[in-house]
């Protein structure tokens, strides 16, 4: 099946794109859109982002104020509100940070003067008045001089062993200057730093409960803001292959994500505050990449769906549909249960050997090598060696059983039962793939416009059994046969009188009358090309008998010893002439069935682009 996506806008700063880039490898889940390289000339959409951005830091700013217990009622939302409140809380954030840095200033400034103690700028300029100058020093005890206490009246007023804190009294105009550093003060007293800080810490209380209660009342006309905004944007279709646009300032960047993902890139979007839009794809867009989800079974057989193409985003995956029957188509063209047996045990050493990425493969390999084994057995075919025709005991009782045309060649008029089996398989693979058309079209355009090939596919199976009914000789009760018209008129009628839905009826009787020319012809030709299978399995059997016989007839004359390694480097050239022959052609012919008469039928479109996630590449050592 094909995963659903979603299609993701981002907006990206410039200076920040670069980190975006590497974040959204590591995610290694969004498959990036290319694009043309184009320029967004609107200065209303950097405009929308520097808001957007706004909000986004407003809403990071507040987010430690968040209180699960908060119990004041909340604000009605308003987009007008949420507007004041972003530069409410721009005001507030400043105040606050000037609240912060000043806080830890005023304490520097106490722990300056808590040493000199509490006293009053005013009295010292009192003393100043009276004739007396008082100087504020500071230095190391191996610094401080006794002599200055008597020279110059000091007065040691804190000694903590490592710093000596010391002032002097001198007389107004007495000049001297002592070797040592002067104290830096404060223009404030203790007592008034102590009221400063007190009026600071209240003034931050009520800040942080003014931005409190915004961020636990009034979130909801924040967002009601938000809203409003991205609602407005609209992002123009633009094309980045690492080009700057909105004036070298704006990164846009378009992606998918299948939905399963989803919660991982939402999550990786909300802690990064990237801006971004999604939406959901529309059937029909081409650009939306394509994710295969399979069983374990059906992947296997993915990579021969991506030989021919994707399938596009409105289609149906038919991988794990045509995966049967290109394993049985394989085992019909190489038909030899001895060649299947190689290929099991080439394919299981192989696995064990091989990188991971080519392990798929080799399963692939094994699937397809047991599938010709079961077909070898059916018909009896091992390494050239027809089974129904040699005389071992141990085949007596089951050698009749053989799907060969020896032991059906009377049951079937004559034809080899393996030719009848391909043809039957063609008919089977057709008409399933037509009912597969069935469903896309429901899908695409509704379940009306399926009519068609529904009808076609109930009338050729009806004209199938009715003709087995007819040739067979089976007596039937009468009113089968009005059955059989019954199921054939009203086919009929959808097939030309509603093949085309609000067309008029000429047309819709015209395009109905070329669709059976085109089907009468079409199908004969499509059923006649499986044939292939029953020729090319055919082929390698025979050719396989040529040369076993080869070696042994032209060794016969031989001496024993010489005989043997004659006749088994005949056996190994030619088997491995015939093994490579019927590989290529049990590769190409049931492929060219799949993507030909199968994918005919079935309306395959493809074109999708394969969903490749922008990750960091792997180094496999």
């Amino acid at each position: 099946m094909i995963s659903k996506m979603k299609k993701y806008s981002f907006l990206i700063f410039h200076k920040e794109y670069e980190n975006f880039l590497l974040k959204l490898r590591e995610l290694g889940a969004v498959h990036v859109q290319e694009k043309q390289s184009g320029e967004i000339a609107s200065e209303e959409l950097t405009a929308i982002v520097g808001k957007v951005a706004e909000i986004k830091d407003v809403e990071d700013f507040l987010i430690p104020y968040s209180d699960s217990k908060w119990n004041v009622q909340q604000e009605s939302p308003s987009v007008e509100r949420g507007k004041e409140l972003i530069g409410e809380v721009k005001m507030l954030r400043n105040d606050l940070e000037k609240i912060n840095q000043r806080i830890p200033s005023i304490r520097k400034e106490i722990d300056l003067m808590k040493v000199w103690g509490d006293f009053k700028f005013s009295a010292i300029e009192a003393l100043r008045k009276a004739g007396y100058e008082i100087g504020f020093y500071v230095c190391s005890p191996k610094d401080y001089r006794p002599e200055w206490e008597s020279m110059h009246n000091a007065i040691i007023i804190d000694n903590n062993g490592a710093t000596v804190h010391f002032v002097t009294v001198s007389h107004a105009g007495e000049e001297f200057e002592l070797p040592v550093e002067k104290a830096k003060l404060s223009r404030h007293s203790l007592s008034e730093l102590g009221g400063m800080l007190d009026a600071a810490e209240a003034e931050k209380k009520k800040l942080v409960e003014k931005l409190r209660y915004i961020c636990n009342s009034c979130h909801g006309s924040l967002a009601a803001y938000k809203n409003s905004i991205l609602s407005d944007m609209e992002f123009s279709k633009v094309v980045l292959s690492g080009e700057k646009t909105a004036a070298n300032k704006v990164y846009v960047l378009q992606g998918w994500i299948p939905e399963d993902a989803e919660p991982q890139l939402l999550s990786f979007l909300e802690r990064e505050h990237i801006l971004y839009e999604s939406s959901a794809p529309d059937l029909k867009d081409s650009e939306v990449p394509i994710k295969l989800v399979n069983n374990r079974f059906a992947r296997l057989f993915e990579p021969i769906t991506r030989l021919y193409s994707m399938p596009n985003y409105s289609e149906i995956d038919v991988t794990p549909f045509l995966a049967p029957f290109f394993m049985l188509f394989f085992g019909l063209c190489m038909g030899d249960g001895g060649y299947g047996v190689l290929i099991l045990i080439a394919c299981f050493i192989a696995k064990r050997k091989v990188k991971p990425e080519m392990k798929g493969l080799c399963s692939l390999g094994m699937y397809l090598g047991a599938m010709t084994i079961v077909v070898g057995i059916l018909t009896g075919a091992f390494f050239g060696i027809a089974l129904d025709s040699v005389e071992w005991g141990w085949l007596k009782s089951v050698k009749q059983y053989f799907l060969t045309e020896k032991n059906y060649k009377d049951a079937l008029s004559g034809y080899n039962p393996m030719m009848l089996v391909a043809i039957c398989l063609g008919i089977i693979q057709i008409l399933f793939g037509m009912c597969l058309s069935a469903v896309k079209t429901t899908k695409q355009e509704g379940a009306k416009y399926s009519y068609q090939t529904i009808a076609w596919v109930v009338a050729l199976v009806a004209g199938i059994a009715y003709g087995i009914v007819a040739f067979s000789g089976v007596a039937v009760a009468s009113y089968v046969d009005y059955i059989f018209y019954v199921i054939f008129g009203i086919c009929a009628i959808f097939i030309y009188f509603y093949n085309s839905p609000g067309k008029n009826i000429l047309a819709n009787f015209g395009s109905g009358l070329w669709n059976t020319y085109n089907m009468a012809t079409g199908l004969l030709g499509d059923t006649l090309s499986y044939i292939r299978l029953f020729a090319i399995g055919l082929t390698g059997g025979i050719l396989g008998g040529v040369f076993n016989e080869l070696a042994f007839s032209l060794t016969s004359g031989l001496p024993f010893v010489l005989q043997f390694v004659c006749a088994l480097l005949i056996l190994l050239f030619g088997h491995a002439i015939n093994f490579g022959l019927c590989m290529i052609s049990s590769l190409v012919h049931p492929l060219r069935l799949i993507f030909v008469e199968f994918y005919k039928n079935e309306g395959f479109e493809g074109g999708g682009k394969e969903y490749k996630p922008f990750r960091k590449r792997q180094i496999i050592e």
